[in-house]
């Protein structure tokens, strides 16, 4: 049972929450079944940002969860998702816009 006395490591609105689980199942595959670790949704830190009707996802590998000391390059990207659901841009590290 949830406690409402213990601190929260995050609170999201709805809307920030499905633009998180948009981006990710676009940048990643929701099924890790066989995927090697850096390619699972679990792998990864997502941070987001709410602008009145645009939610900006940012999606980036973390070492970590795959028990690496050291990162990769250009293995992120960023989102611009409306409250509507719909990917408004989508930009790679190291490749701009795809």
């Amino acid at each position: 049972m949830f406690d409402p006395k213990l601190s929260l490591d995050v609170d999201l609105d709805g809307y920030t929450l499905q633009a998180i689980r948009i981006a990710a199942d676009d940048f990643l595959d929701a099924d890790p079944t066989g995927l090697p670790c850096e390619d699972k949704q679990v792998s990864h830190r997502y941070r987001a940002v709410r602008q009145g009707d645009m939610i900006f996802v940012r999606i980036d590998f973390k070492p970590e969860n795959c028990g690496w000391t050291l990162g990769m390059l250009d293995a992120g990207v960023t989102y611009a998702i409306g409250v509507d659901g719909r990917i408004l841009r989508r930009e790679a590290d190291g490749s701009g816009p795809f």
